[in-house]
């Protein structure tokens, strides 16, 4: 597998606070100008786990970035990715160990477009069937949202920790750990996950950099 480059190329505050928070921050996630860190509760105030996932899950506008590790049997990449999510387009960056940009796939309810260094293009129904043809395997790109988020969808079974966060989630043949959470303005989110699946395929997330809330995103 290798990357297709281009040829040329606490003190638990009490509940009616928790409750005013929550709604503060829902209000902020849906209406808060772009530029922004917008998800910005006291410091010392990290909600509970319940309170977080209704957050999390009513999320609009969202962007992850950081470095990704994915291997098969027979092969190995590293690279670097940034992943933005609004209601109606989804954007994956890919950069190679220089912070060049590989490759973007851009998809919306009307199909998804591909974007290489060297200004060749191709096009196809979903995000998913391009980044098989960047990254040579096959990901439940419809899932990678939520696995990015810590949420589990209809479909998945999770295993907790003893915060209450996923500790595992079974999505049919994946099976997705999470290694490590970290403080988000409030919000308990992933920063370290490992996601593996069929035919040994395995793909590690380390999330550097998280950005939620507002309408666009640079």
């Amino acid at each position: 597998m290798r990357i297709l480059y281009p040829r040329a190329l606490t003190r638990r505050p009490a509940r009616r606070p928790i409750r005013i928070l929550v709604a503060l921050l829902l209000t902020g996630v849906l209406s808060a100008c772009a530029t922004t860190p917008l998800i910005q509760p006291p410091t010392h105030v990290i909600l509970p786990t319940t309170e977080r996932n209704q957050v999390v899950a009513s999320l609009k506008y969202w962007q992850a970035s950081g470095q990704a590790a994915l291997s098969t049997p027979k092969t190995s990449e590293d690279f670097g990715f940034r992943w933005k999510q609004s209601p109606r387009h989804q954007e994956l960056s890919i950069y190679d160990a220089l912070g060049r940009t590989v490759a973007r796939i851009e998809a919306d309810p009307q199909g998804a477009h591909l974007q290489l260094a060297n200004g060749e293009t191709r096009q196809a129904d979903n995000l998913g069937a391009l980044l098989a043809l960047v990254l040579h395997v096959d990901l439940p790109a419809s899932e990678l949202p939520d696995w990015i988020l810590g949420l589990r969808n209809a479909t998945a079974t999770e295993q907790l920790n003893p915060d209450g966060l996923p500790e595992v989630l079974h999505s049919g043949p994946w099976q997705i750990h999470y290694l490590q959470y970290a403080p988000i303005g409030g919000l308990t989110m992933p920063k370290l996950l490992q996601a593996t699946g069929p035919e040994g395929i395995t793909l590690r997330l380390a999330i550097t950099q998280w950005r939620m809330g507002g309408h666009s995103a640079p």
